[in-house]
């Protein structure tokens, strides 16, 4: 009679799994070229569009925008490409055919997507570091905003990536970058815009307020993506699609 496996490690078999598979996912991103002028080149061009020439003129916080565009790349455009095409050429159905379960797969891609975006963040950190456009006591704010913006958006890359056909996916995350960076409140401050009063309530809007708010203006930020994660979670699990 086989000796039944403990649940400490049945435990450390899922975390291995998870883990092997985040490695992969985070080797693949960070080699893929387009990728990465997607995670670090654009949020880069735009620091130094901001910070070094007259190109872009924001009273928005530099460091603000990067977050953002960091987010929204890492946590939404990046992963809805890279699941819709992993769909198309079947990568999930042969995974479904090795001992990683899919629980696992689903955490080593969220455990990549988070990788990513401290790395890309660090970086551009460092970079905005040196060119003394970042404090101290910014850091709090800054890391807060992150983690609820990519916990608002992530579900939502599954939701179209796990859906549409990927020639869609493509065409629409893209868009949703450039949309959202532009006339989302990013690049272009919220109260320079006939509409900016409704970008609260989305995503980037209340990425931004949440980094150069505090108090009551702060704490709606916070509800307004906790909301969109909620609701993009109840959808991912409901509607995606493994093939």
């Amino acid at each position: 009679m086989s000796t039944p496996i403990s649940t400490e490690n049945s435990t450390r078999s899922w975390s291995t799994l998870a883990a092997v598979h985040a490695r992969w996912v985070l080797r693949t991103t960070w080699r893929n070229g387009e990728q990465l002028f997607l995670l670090v080149g654009i949020p880069l061009a735009a620091l130094l569009a901001i910070t070094r020439t007259d190109l872009l003129s924001t009273s928005t916080p530099p460091v603000v925008i990067t977050t953002v565009m960091v987010v929204l790349a890492a946590g939404f455009t990046s992963p809805g490409i890279s699941v819709a095409f992993e769909r198309r050429y079947g990568s999930f159905a042969f995974l479904g055919t090795t001992p990683l379960p899919r629980s696992a797969i689903i955490a080593g891609s969220l455990m990549a997507i988070a990788l990513s975006a401290i790395m890309a963040l660090a970086l551009l950190s460092i970079i905005a570091a040196f060119l003394g456009e970042i404090a101290t006591n910014d850091f709090a704010v800054i890391a807060l905003t992150a983690v609820l913006g990519l916990a608002a958006v992530v579900p939502w890359a599954f939701v179209l990536g796990g859906t549409a056909r990927s020639e869609t996916v493509l065409v629409l995350a893209n868009a949703v970058f450039v949309v959202a960076t532009l006339f989302g409140g990013v690049l272009v401050p919220a109260s320079s815009l006939p509409y900016g009063a409704a970008l609260a309530w989305l995503p980037t809007g209340a990425m931004v307020d949440l980094a150069t708010n505090a108090g009551n203006a702060g704490a709606v930020s916070v509800v307004v993506l906790v909301a969109w994660s909620g609701v993009g979670a109840t959808l991912a699990v409901r509607t995606f699609r493994w093939r």
